[in-house]
């Protein structure tokens, strides 16, 4: 199993209590109607993207409303602004390696905003390929344990259900990690050993990390913290781990 991860329980924790739920309903749109354009199809049962998607949203207690007009914007139901997806790759404080996942209306205009953002808070943004290949395309299932559960055996369970990793998060959290394709099925297996599953969805994971103290650590908490703020930013993959 690998090592505690003092900022993936922070990550978690900022996701299921952010009380910015305009911001979360406003990614988890845009990231609904591009799982519908891209998918080529509306019906959650044939896009396993928008499944996931549509699976996030609710456990973020999305409205169903919303959900619904963010699938019938991808399809070209009704009018709206069109989005399309960009990923930046580059540097945070020390070297962090970052792939930041933007959706926007306005390429130009997002591209000016993350290189000054990053410019200005200690980071560098590269081109194409400058951290990606120090990340793997994974699913990714964030789940809560009971307290009785027995770990050793529920490790061997995972492991026989597909599970590549097993990240120890802190507070009963553990975190999943799975071949992309298989996403949804092993999230449903998981719901059946009883445990409860906080997030499930496709993204990417470092291949290797980077160490940082605790003061280190803080200031690369900050800069995700900028970062994330921004409108168009969707989703952060960085390598940093305290020690």
């Amino acid at each position: 199993m690998s090592g505690h991860s003092k900022w993936a329980t922070i990550k978690h924790g900022k996701a299921i209590l952010d009380a910015k739920r305009g911001k979360i309903f406003s990614r988890y749109s845009k990231e609904i109607s591009i799982a519908v354009r891209e998918g080529g199809s509306d019906n959650p049962d044939f896009n396993p993207r928008l499944r996931l998607a549509i699976e996030r949203a609710r456990a973020e207690n999305m409205p169903k409303e919303n959900i619904k007009r963010a699938v019938d914007k991808g399809a070209g139901r009704v009018e709206g602004q069109m989005y399309e997806e960009i990923v930046y790759e580059g540097f945070g404080p020390n070297q962090v390696a970052m792939m930041i996942l933007c959706v926007t209306d306005n390429k130009n205009r997002t591209n000016s905003e993350i290189r000054s953002l990053l410019d200005k808070n200690g980071g560098t943004l590269g081109s194409a390929g400058t951290v990606s290949y120090n990340f793997d395309r994974k699913g990714i299932i964030t789940v809560s344990l009971p307290d009785n559960i027995e770990s050793d055996d529920l490790q061997l369970q995972l492991i026989d259900l597909g599970a590549e990793d097993i990240k120890d998060l802190g507070d009963n959290i553990w975190q999943i990690i799975v071949d992309p394709a298989n996403t949804h099925s092993c999230a449903e297996a998981m719901s059946q050993l009883k445990l409860v599953v906080e997030e499930s969805k496709i993204g990417m994971v470092p291949k290797s990390m980077i160490d940082l103290d605790k003061k280190a650590f803080e200031r690369f908490e900050n800069f995700y913290d900028v970062v994330d703020d921004h409108d168009d930013v969707q989703e952060i993959y960085h390598n940093a781990q305290q020690i």
